[in-house]
């Protein structure tokens, strides 16, 4: 009998761990990519990004804790790409960001995301505020030139929920 206890609370005590170490992002989060974003934008045409180099990287951590019989979770991810600026065409960073824009507005919204808050501080970024299901989500996208050659658009993506 003791042994059959024992065993079902190794049982539920593995289930429950397993609970907390899952992932619980959206897939929206899981699959963002800035280079995705930029190469997939029609108004990247100024642009040049080297299919090897010219990644700033990706950056993730999460934190995970039980309170009371609930499972939640923080997660930050980083994401950015620097590509160099072509020097004989004109470079439209208003128009880049929008299309930005509106390429994470739809991603979010194929997600089944809904957002619930969005603004801009400047014709090279943007944020939206987004909820789904139990998660609540935070992306941030800016442009800055680097020098007169090269241009970096970095993301900052947060989702906390249980």
């Amino acid at each position: 009998m003791k042994r059959t206890i024992s065993i079902a609370v190794v049982v539920l005590l593995a289930f429950l761990c397993t609970s907390c170490l899952g992932s619980r992002e959206t897939s929206f989060f899981s699959n963002f990519s800035v280079r995705q974003l930029v190469e997939g934008s029609k108004s990247s045409a100024g642009f040049v990004c080297d299919p090897i180099g010219g990644g700033g990287g990706d950056s993730q951590f999460r934190t995970r804790g039980i309170g009371f019989g609930v499972a939640r979770f923080n997660s930050h991810k980083s994401d950015s790409l620097g590509c160099r600026l072509k020097s004989n065409e004109a470079f439209d960073e208003t128009l880049m960001f929008s299309s930005l824009k509106l390429a994470v507005e739809r991603a979010l919204h194929d997600d089944g995301a809904q957002i619930t808050n969005s603004g801009s501080s400047g014709p090279a970024n943007f944020y939206f505020a987004y909820a789904l299901k139990n998660v609540q989500g935070r992306v941030q996208v800016s442009g800055t030139k680097v020098g007169t050659d090269y241009y970096d658009v970095h993301a900052d993506l947060d989702e906390n929920g249980n």
